[in-house]
């Protein structure tokens, strides 16, 4: 199969192009070849090509940013969505659109599941729902994948960040506001290989399994990189964030498993992982 993935330069991108690329013929276009934000050019270039299959993992996550520039977060995440979507329906590709948790509130006590009512709290999760009816309405031959706090081998990811701060300031500060489920890259593209080949449209929760808090992480991360530098908490005020952030965004991820015959490993696994395929981080 011919893949097209769109933002192949991201954090996300590159590991699909890692794992994809072992089974199928792939176009890796980053901004430099696709503006998804030019709907008569994204129709075209995606015409000539012809792909089987468009991956849109293009995103403008900056939570802060998307709150100063809604245009922006539209224009990426929804307009450039629905760009996609009418290129996958007119050329009778599938495609893929990668989402997030922040598509709820986390007001609630269990596991978000696929039925679950969405309330973003924020531009970014409402320009991401936004991209998700897009993709599910033009294009039938959708998967949308609701995933979370991705890190992966990029500049400046969540475990980079942690070993960072321990290494320059000697102490990592994070809050413990909020409860996700931490998902290394390297296993969300392998479950995304998984979850095309089973030819079951529609909508999925994909995450590491279990949940933690953003010190919780860091302890681990210190723990599993054999660092002794310690976490103090902070208070989510003092970290002069803007963007409301849901307080317990968990997915119930049982379809996905159902589906496909396969899990993604624990987020304490993940960590592990991502540290095993990176070994220089462990030193930062």
């Amino acid at each position: 199969m011919k893949i097209a993935i769109i933002g192949a330069k991201g954090m996300l991108g590159r590991e699909l192009g890692r794992v994809l690329g072992t089974q199928h013929d792939l176009l890796a276009w980053d901004i430099d070849e696709i503006d998804i934000t030019d709907r008569p050019r994204t129709l075209a270039a995606l015409g000539a090509e012809r792909p089987d299959m468009i991956v849109n993992s293009a995103v403008f996550v900056d939570l802060e940013g998307c709150e100063a520039n809604p245009d922006k977060a539209w224009r990426i995440n929804a307009v450039g969505a629905q760009n996609l979507a009418l290129a996958a329906q007119r050329l009778g590709s599938e495609l893929v659109y990668i989402s997030t948790d922040y598509v709820f509130d986390g007001r609630s006590e269990v596991d978000y599941d696929e039925v679950a009512q969405p309330n973003p709290l924020n531009l970014y999760g409402r320009s991401k729902l936004a991209g998700e009816q897009f993709s599910m309405r033009l294009c039938p031959r959708s998967y949308v994948i609701r995933t979370a706090w991705l890190y992966g081998p990029a500049p400046n990811n969540y475990v980079a960040r942690v070993l960072k701060a321990a290494v320059t300031e000697g102490v990592v500060r994070m809050p413990v506001d909020q409860l996700e489920s931490p998902t290394y890259t390297g296993h969300l593209a392998e479950a995304i290989l998984r979850l095309i080949a089973t030819g079951a449209y529609g909508l999925y929760h994909v995450t590491g399994l279990g949940a933690c808090t953003r010190a919780g992480f860091a302890q681990y991360v210190l723990q599993a990189a054999g660092r002794t530098e310690r976490v103090e908490i902070v208070e989510s005020a003092a970290l002069n964030r803007f963007a409301r952030r849901p307080a317990r965004a968990v997915l119930d991820c049982r379809l996905f498993q159902l589906v496909t015959g396969h899990a993604l490993p624990e987020w304490r696994q993940g960590i592990k992982d991502y540290l095993e395929a990176n070994p220089d981080s462990k030193g930062f």
